[in-house]
């Protein structure tokens, strides 16, 4: 949609020029901008510029469709094929005139410089309106009258007597408890005492060892034990475990 060549530029110093269009994409709109030009002093560098899409109702209204900023231009320089793609705010229904506006920020506002308007019109058409539906009476009436043959109709219901005689309880049967026999404790042999045929039956016990202690006994303490040829620390501690001393 191309744009009128009519235009206002109130200072004709920052202007549009080129071709203009849009084309909206459901909540988006694609604005092309042939170019954006300062046309002041070398050394006058604009303002902050923003471009701006307005819309113009019949009866006065305006909004803003769409806007962004995009920054300064220096005196003399210019901008060439703008594209700008925006959010798109849906006017009202009605038709509308839409405007391509340049602004500069004064300090206080952006100020309106340049105006392109697009030759044909925006027509959003009224939303219809959801119908109003009515809640359906969901309320049951009944009739909670009582019969007057109500009680004629009932009839008592018969109820068992009841026995005084109570049964006679049982006596429970008597568990005798069974008699644990207690595991004869196991005799362990002892280093002082027993044969050598004993030590030497001891689970990890050298024979030659077994001798050992028996030629050299009695013996008062384990660690004496140490002094044996054969024996060492972990051997005596498992021992320890097996055998008694005396």
């Amino acid at each position: 949609m191309s744009a009128l060549a009519s235009s206002i530029a109130p200072a004709k110093e920052l202007t549009l020029s080129g071709d203009f269009g849009y084309r909206i994409e459901q909540d988006r709109i694609i604005i092309n901008i042939g170019q954006i030009n300062n046309q002041r002093a070398l050394d006058n560098v604009s303002g902050t510029l923003s471009i701006e899409l307005h819309g113009y109702s019949d009866d006065g209204r305006e909004t803003v469709l769409a806007s962004t900023t995009i920054g300064q231009i220096t005196g003399q320089h210019f901008l060439e094929h703008c594209v700008y793609d925006l959010v798109f705010h849906q006017p009202n229904e009605g038709s509308w005139t839409l405007a391509l506006e340049l602004r500069e920020w004064d300090g206080h506002q952006f100020a309106l410089q340049a105006r392109q308007l697009f030759d044909q019109s925006y027509w959003v058409d009224r939303q219809p309106e959801k119908p109003i539906t009515s809640p359906s009476n969901n309320v049951i009436v009944a009739d909670f009258a009582p019969s007057e043959n109500l009680l004629d109709v009932m009839e008592p219901t018969p109820i068992e007597a009841r026995s005084d005689t109570q049964p006679t309880a049982k006596k429970p049967k008597q568990i005798k408890p069974s008699k644990v026999k207690d595991k004869p404790k196991k005799t362990l042999a002892s280093i002082n005492k027993s044969s050598l045929e004993e030590l030497s039956s001891v689970k990890g016990m050298p024979k030659k060892l077994a001798k050992e202690i028996v030629d050299k006994r009695p013996h008062k303490t384990w660690d004496s034990l140490l002094k044996l040829k054969g024996m060492g620390p972990k051997l005596l501690k498992k021992l320890s475990e097996a055998l008694k001393l005396n």
